[in-house]
């Protein structure tokens, strides 16, 4: 019922988090995203990240990632609003306002408005970076990694379509996301509303490099084009090219021909230990390709991935390779899962 006399905030690791303290410390040392610039209007947003509720909104200045948590007397700042001059958020407790930096710059209740408000009297704030459409935010003040480098999502020309996907919640972990986007095994079994190919499930062995970045990979596939109406329209075979960056960014890239090409770029963002939020942009020159088809048909791939991804046990990835057994086309998991033990130390007790 209360906090002892003795109290004091001594670590932002969250109570009651089914993250390690260990892992916590890890992970919010890198870029999350937390919303795309779209999301963000008059109103404050509440996000999750790590199991730490977060207010986003955006000034005249930009945008700014805080504790959901007033200053004052720890109302949810994500409950107010921003002022009538879209300066400052508002709490909705006792209106206290808090400028793009977190600091208070009014309080309602002083008879006197020139009264000085006191310097710790602000938000606890978190870096925060708008880039290729979406906020991303690092709970550290030194980021462990720099965010993602996708020059062609950031400068495409005109010849490309660039479509945002609604954002998704799974009930798996980042790592589960991640690695089920990245391997190839599943497609022929997983994707039969889509683009799997049941017969031929073989993979020759392919091409896996740690680049500075994080992990590189490519590999034929035969995929099965089929249309919304689930009438198959024939064999193609493409050219997957995956780039990882650590920890749960990819880009893949897929060449059906010399001249048509289509970038999928998916990040997964811890919200907690077992629930994960999807940010998917999608970058296409197929000629005649629209935004509302390429979004559908991604909901419709994400819809046959999540339900196995979901059913996964244990929840939480192991990264003990003798946990579980491995096959030849794991080569991709077998590294990253090793990367992130040995370069970053997740795992440890």
């Amino acid at each position: 019922m209360y906090l002892p006399t003795n109290h004091t905030d001594t670590t932002d690791y969250p109570a009651g988090s089914d993250i390690s303290e260990n892992d916590w410390h890890i992970l919010a040392g890198f870029w999350h995203p937390v919303a795309f610039i779209s999301e963000l209007g008059e109103k404050p947003l509440p996000v999750r990240l790590l199991d730490t509720d977060l207010v986003i909104y955006k000034t005249r200045e930009g945008s700014t990632a805080a504790k959901d948590q007033c200053a004052h007397r720890g109302a949810k700042l994500s409950l107010g609003w921003m002022d009538d001059d879209g300066n400052n958020v508002v709490c909705p407790f006792h209106g206290h306002h808090y400028n793009y930096q977190g600091a208070c710059t009014k309080i309602p209740s002083y008879v006197d408005q020139n009264m000085p408000i006191p310097a710790k009297m602000r938000l606890t704030t978190y870096q925060s970076i708008e880039r290729y459409g979406l906020l991303w935010v690092c709970l550290k003040d030194k980021p462990l990694r720099p965010l993602p480098e996708w020059p062609l999502l950031e400068n495409h020309g005109a010849g490309w379509l660039r479509i945002e996907i609604p954002k998704g919640v799974w009930q798996a972990s980042a790592s589960r996301h991640c690695e089920n986007f990245n391997d190839i095994a599943h497609i022929s079994w997983v994707h039969m509303k889509t683009f799997g190919n049941r017969q031929r499930p073989q993979l020759a062995d392919y091409k896996l490099e740690r680049t500075g970045y994080g992990l590189h990979m490519e590999l034929p596939y035969i995929e099965v084009e089929r249309g919304f109406n689930d009438d198959s329209i024939g064999e193609r075979e493409v050219w997957y090219t995956h780039d990882l960056t650590y920890p749960y960014a990819t880009d893949l890239k897929v060449d059906y021909t010399e001249e048509m090409t289509s970038h999928f770029y998916d990040i997964a963002s811890p919200v907690s230990a077992e629930e994960t939020a999807i940010f998917q942009i999608s970058l296409t020159n197929i000629p005649g390709a629209t935004a509302e088809e390429y979004a559908q048909y991604q909901l419709v791939t994400n819809s046959e991935d999540i339900v196995v991804v979901e059913s996964q046990r244990p929840q939480f990835v192991p990264l003990n390779p003798g946990m579980e057994v491995s096959i030849p086309a794991d080569k991709f998991s077998i590294q990253y899962r090793r990367d992130l033990a040995q370069l970053f130390g997740l795992g440890q007790l």
